[in-house]
């Protein structure tokens, strides 16, 4: 993963698609060359191709977030050029009524979305320092509210915020940002009919795009003297009674 100082280099992890395919299209346009970082090659072909075509830089490095040591090996790779920019959009879950989630389902979510966060923040603290970085989660709005049926999820993502808001506290002497964006209903690909049936809730009426939430990233990754907070990017559904 060879760069130079001169270069602004964002790692995107959930590129592929969705709002982290969205965040590494934008970046990529407005000069950051984009590591985008996920499980299956494939699936970050047609990003990286873009990018390219558009004549920006793009590379992609095959990881699952709850792979320790595959993280270590990005970690090292990119902490003697360093990094200007982490932005953390992996994550998943299936809903699932509470009292029939398993074990697995249990476990799975919270290792995607808590531990693989913990994780992919960790190995690339270095890289971060370098350049004294900025961290931006995406993270779900549900961490907020009750979320029936994503019990699992909306406790991994309400760690994962205060992960997010431990290590800005921890790492700001050495020029770390860290903050988070937590998107409400969102026309990222993936949005289940179940959820899109709530747009009469939102008081500004209307689905949120992959957009909205992109420009709330890049405030973030420019705004220097902004630290430790989340910002909802909901259309303020979460006053919704």
């Amino acid at each position: 993963m060879a760069s130079t100082e001169s270069t602004r280099v964002a790692v995107v992890a959930g590129g592929g698609s969705g709002i982290g395919r969205g965040c590494a299209l934008r970046l990529a346009r407005t000069g950051y060359r984009a590591i985008l970082l996920g499980r299956t090659r494939e699936k970050f072909e047609r990003t990286a191709a873009e990018i390219r075509t558009a004549g920006g830089e793009a590379e992609i490095f095959v990881a699952d977030v709850r792979d320790w040591d595959r993280l270590a090996e990005l970690g090292a790779s990119l902490a003697a050029t360093g990094i200007d920019l982490l932005v953390n959009s992996a994550g998943g879950q299936k809903p699932r009524p509470s009292a029939e989630l398993s074990r697995e389902e249990w476990q799975a979510v919270v290792d995607t979305n808590l531990s693989g966060s913990f994780f992919l923040f960790r190995n690339l603290h270095d890289a971060l320092a370098r350049r004294r970085g900025s961290v931006v989660t995406i993270v779900a709005n549900m961490w907020q509210m009750p979320a029936p049926e994503l019990a699992h999820s909306a406790a991994a993502r309400a760690g994962v915020v205060n992960l997010t808001r431990t290590l800005a506290k921890e790492w700001a002497r050495e020029g770390i940002r860290c903050n988070a964006v937590a998107p409400g209903l969102t026309d990222s690909g993936a949005l289940s009919p179940r959820f899109a049936a709530m747009v009469d809730k939102v008081p500004l009426g209307r689905i949120g795009t992959v957009d909205d939430v992109v420009d709330a990233v890049k405030f973030f990754a420019g705004a220097s003297y902004v630290n430790v907070e989340v910002l909802s990017v909901d259309g303020g559904i979460r006053f919704a009674t």
